[in-house]
């Protein structure tokens, strides 16, 4: 019996000891592949990467008025205007440029006064950020990026109109030829004559948008779908524009919009439902012959405007090779590309005018000042063509323009009519 309780107990413990006994090593072996370097997300949407000293930019914005016009005679443009620009890099921080803006047509505006109104002038720019960038390796030596700027222009009209200001923003360059710029900042417009500083500074915004051309390499197969979303598919957007703000003594404008666009079914076609607002109480220019009591009416020039102008439209929307677009993987989904269809809409407009007492070429009198009112409700419609861009997760563009119809209070006639909004989208 003893022998078979030891040879129990050696049993038990001949196991223990072996365990007790192991030893378990750790080593690390280096890989011999070189570290691997992740390509930023953006890289090829921003060109941020991509170096460039010399830059062309056609695009539309809003325009710099010495005097703006009046929203009776410019309803639905919120003083628009294409510009021209030059900018040239000294150093990775600074550059300078020259540019030249001509306000786009209006409803009634003369072409004559449109010339007259052509703004020249220059920018001196300071990108902040951009040396920390590059010597980070998050961009070169490009237009890409943050900055504050200084800048002097005139327009070229008999009032010989002069603007200094200030101003902070960001351009971003999109794909190969696109650009995007937005800032605010503080604006001193004055005659050569009136050089007090403290006097006719105003607030304002400013978004352009367009074309750009430069001495960059360009990108064979730019990163599209990371700019436009192209694995996500929309059925309704709820779109609200970036305010157009300035606020000043001779002028405070607001002009911002609301849209609801939905898609009908799984085809190319789309419901746009949109209002307008645009409130303005500035000196401006305002054109017409106006019937009063009074010497039986006279030809308005420079007036003291309080304005508002309300605008409900309706566009069925037909996007133009959508589903070849979304099959090829080249598209954002729907409600996003070129697109053709009807502009439909009703505006409603109410102003106060007040002339100041000068002489009137026209009756040849030294008119007193004078105050009237001016209603008018129209409808219009005819054909549209735009395109609409979804921009990331929230952001949008949407240029149109159409041909319309207009029954105004006195006769019908066609009109033109341009619609630029950038600003934010919402899925729902």
């Amino acid at each position: 019996m003893l022998k078979w309780y030891v040879f129990l107990l050696f049993l038990i413990s001949g196991p223990a000891y072996s365990q007790e006994s192991v030893q378990i090593l750790f080593t690390e072996e280096y890989d011999s592949l070189p570290p691997v370097r992740f390509i930023d997300r953006y890289e090829n949407v921003f060109m941020n990467k991509v170096p460039t000293r010399n830059i062309f930019k056609f695009g539309i914005s809003q325009y710099q008025q010495s005097t703006p016009f009046a929203l009776y005679n410019d309803i639905g443009f919120k003083n628009s205007a294409v510009q021209l620009s030059y900018e040239h890099k000294l150093s990775p921080q600074f550059s300078i440029g020259v540019l030249g803006q001509m306000p786009l047509l209006g409803n009634a505006i003369p072409l004559g006064w449109i010339l007259e109104n052509v703004a020249v002038g220059g920018q001196f720019r300071w990108y902040y950020d951009m040396k920390s960038r590059i010597a980070s390796g998050r961009s070169a030596n490009n237009f890409t990026g943050n900055y504050l700027a200084f800048e002097y222009g005139f327009v070229a009209t008999k009032s010989n109109s002069q603007k200094i200001g200030a101003r902070a923003g960001f351009q971003r360059r999109f794909l190969n030829n696109g650009f995007l710029d937005m800032s605010f900042g503080l604006r001193k417009s004055e005659r050569f004559s009136e050089r007090n500083l403290l006097q006719n500074w105003s607030l304002f915004t400013e978004i352009n948008l367009g074309v750009a051309l430069g001495d960059w390499k360009r990108v064979a197969k730019p990163s599209l779908c990371e700019l436009i979303r192209c694995d996500e598919q929309v059925n309704q957007l709820i779109k609200v524009q970036i305010p157009d703000f300035k606020f000043g003594k001779t002028q405070k404008t607001l002009g911002t919009s609301i849209a609801y666009e939905v898609g009908l079914g799984n085809s190319a076609i789309s419901l746009n439902f949109q209002y307008d607002l645009n409130l303005q109480k500035a000196t401006n220019y305002l054109h017409g012959y106006f019937y009063t009591n009074w010497y039986s009416g006279w030809y308005a020039h420079d007036t003291r405007s309080k304005e508002q102008s309300h605008t409900l439209s309706m566009q069925p929307r037909y996007y133009l090779n959508q589903k070849r677009k979304v099959r090829l993987g080249k598209s954002g989904g729907a409600l996003s590309g070129v697109y053709a269809g009807i502009n439909a809409e009703y505006a409603f407009y109410r102003g106060t005018h007040t002339k100041p007492s000068r002489w009137d070429e026209h009756v040849m009198v030294n008119t007193p000042e004078f105050t009237f009112e001016l209603k008018s409700k129209y409808f219009r419609t005819g054909p549209l063509l735009g395109i609409q861009q979804r921009l990331f997760k929230n952001g949008y563009v949407d240029l149109n323009t159409s041909c319309n119809y207009e029954n105004n209070p006195v006769r019908w006639m066609l009109r033109m009519r341009a619609n630029l909004t950038v600003g934010f989208a919402f899925s729902t």
